[in-house]
């Protein structure tokens, strides 16, 4: 009979030890995967960035809104169309009348997300006009908003993404601008409250 108390004491110890290796293991947490850091922080502002694809005809819609919305448009009346390069129309006033513009612009995305748009072309009326002089005089005379900034000897105008937050707190970097294929991609950084 001692023998059988053995066996039931070992039984009992093992079933015992099971038990409380099953009841610790329920009670241990579960290892879940580190969470990705998905926000980032600019001038100490949480933000949340996403990545917004679009296309020529929309991007336009915007620019030409957003333009009517934030510039001067007394002296200088223009409005942008996208196509296989950039299309500025406008109206400028030369000798008191109203003369019509156009400018043909490439935009170059810069490695820190702001566009670059060199200036091919630019006519007043039917005149193409030397560009270089021309951006002079536009950098000169006009009230341009602060994140433009032109470069009139290497006919280039920056537009300054990074320096361009609108009223919501939401600005925006460039990612592509391809207008030939139809790729124009940009990161939106929106803050969090």
């Amino acid at each position: 009979m001692k023998k059988w108390k053995m066996l039931f004491l070992v039984l009992a110890g093992i079933n015992l030890i099971f038990l409380i290796v099953v009841f610790s293991l329920l009670l241990m947490p579960v290892d879940q995967p580190k969470e990705k850091e998905k926000t980032q922080h600019i001038d100490g502002q949480e933000i949340v960035p996403f990545l917004i694809g679009t296309d020529k005809s929309t991007l336009t819609k915007l620019v030409n809104h957003y333009l009517e919305q934030e510039t001067d448009q007394e002296n200088l009346k223009y409005y942008v169309e996208l196509e296989d390069k950039v299309n500025v129309y406008g109206v400028i006033k030369a000798f008191n009348k109203d003369v019509d513009m156009k400018l043909v612009l490439e935009p170059i995305v810069k490695d820190d997300g702001n566009v670059q748009l060199l200036v091919n072309e630019l006519s007043i009326g039917q005149l193409k006009l030397p560009v270089s002089y021309v951006l002079k005089y536009m950098s000169t005379y006009y009230d341009l908003p602060e994140y433009v900034v032109i470069n009139s000897s290497d006919k280039l105008i920056d537009i300054h993404l990074d320096q361009l937050t609108l009223k919501n707190g939401l600005s925006a970097r460039a990612e592509s601008f391809n207008l030939e294929e139809d790729d124009i991609t940009f990161t939106l950084h929106v803050p969090l409250p």
